[in-house]
């Protein structure tokens, strides 16, 4: 009877977490990103469409291969503000010790 109890009980804080989870996820960064981005396109958007989501998802996803893109680039200029020479083919740093 208390196992079962504690089971409830953890099962519907764990519920109201992934809810909260999942909507703030779906909701707010997917649809409304794409909600920004697809609105000026088409006046009659729906909120809750699947265009919606589908744009949020793509723009999330360039912006994501564009931040990796960044930080890479990012990387190479540290390595050769340092007077290093940066290796593509291993993809490392290459500092020499004068």
């Amino acid at each position: 009877m208390p196992g079962e109890i504690v089971g409830d009980i953890f099962s519907g804080v764990f519920r109201f977490i992934i809810r909260i989870f999942a909507d703030v996820i779906l909701e707010i960064l997917i649809k409304g990103f794409g909600y920004l981005i697809y609105r000026p396109f088409n006046k009659h958007v729906d909120p809750d469409g699947l265009k919606v989501t589908l744009v949020g998802m793509v723009a999330w996803g360039i912006l994501l291969f564009g931040g990796y893109k960044v930080m890479s680039f990012l990387e190479i200029d540290r390595c050769l503000d340092a007077g290093g020479s940066y290796n593509y083919q291993l993809k490392e740093c290459e500092l020499s010790n004068r």
